[in-house]
């Protein structure tokens, strides 16, 4: 694929480029063309966008839920828009960089899915080339964040590319229960569907996390199970069920259990 010769032809390529896009989209259906996102991303990056290529990624990323509804073909622009930003972001000018993490903190809120999955895959791609940046980020947002943008911070880290190095696995982890402690000691969360975005995402990404840096993993599960807290018992079990740990660390999760079986 080469969508890059649409880039040089103007207005009427980008045109062309949309209609590409949106045709091959996978959408409606239950799985986006995941490939096709993941070769635009590495092509913009590869060749990195004019002012007019830039100020299209800027539009195409911002397009609501009203313009391109959630699993219709229209939700494909963004989803690749997001994932190319972040793809080209740390190698972006200074103001671009900004429009970019603009794009970014709104995305993590938006109410489809697929967008929030999108902002993942972004941040994942930015933690690749500078982890740094991720845990300055995390950081500096975490007391602020709303659930949305709490699950998008877990959901970026637990990814095993970025685990390999053990100081990430241990932020990770560090990350993942200062947002469980605050859910625990009554994080505000505004609505009903925040908390289940929320919750699902901590129900496997914990195990991701713990799989890469048991010892300190299995010390966080223990100090979760110890504040006694039936929401926090219930992402634990999801997590302990998970194939990765009860697979590879039976009798750790056994200890896990038996301190939830006593709350």
């Amino acid at each position: 694929m080469e969508t890059w010769r649409y880039w040089s032809d103007g207005h009427t390529g980008f045109e062309a480029l949309e209609a590409f896009l949106k045709n091959n989209s996978g959408l409606p259906g239950p799985r986006a063309n995941l490939k096709l996102a993941e070769q635009f991303a590495e092509e913009v990056m590869g060749r990195m966008p004019d002012e007019s290529a830039w100020k299209l990624l800027l539009e195409w990323s911002r397009r609501s839920e009203v313009e391109a509804p959630a699993n219709d073909p229209g939700e494909f622009l963004p989803f690749c828009a997001i994932q190319a930003i972040g793809a080209c972001y740390t190698a972006l000018a200074a103001e671009r960089k900004k429009e970019a993490l603009l794009v970014l903190k709104e995305a993590m809120s938006d109410p489809r899915w697929r967008v929030r999955e999108a902002v993942a895959i972004a941040l994942q791609r930015i933690g690749e080339q500078d982890f740094g940046l991720l845990e300055q980020w995390f950081e500096d947002w975490l007391e602020q964040a709303n659930a949305l943008e709490r699950r998008a911070f877990v959901a970026a880290l637990a990814h095993p590319p970025l685990l390999g190095i053990q100081e990430h696995a241990r932020f990770g982890l560090r990350l993942a229960e200062r947002i469980l402690q605050d859910w625990a000691m009554g994080l505000p969360i505004s609505e009903k569907e925040e908390a289940r975005v929320l919750n699902k995402g901590l129900e496997y990404t914990l195990s991701v996390l713990v799989e890469k840096e048991p010892e300190e993993g299995f010390a966080v599960m223990r100090r979760v199970a110890a504040m006694n807290d039936k929401q926090m018992d219930r992402i634990l079990s999801a997590n302990l069920g998970k194939a990765r740990l009860s697979k590879k660390y039976s009798i750790e999760v056994a200890e896990v259990r038996l301190l939830l079986q006593e709350n």
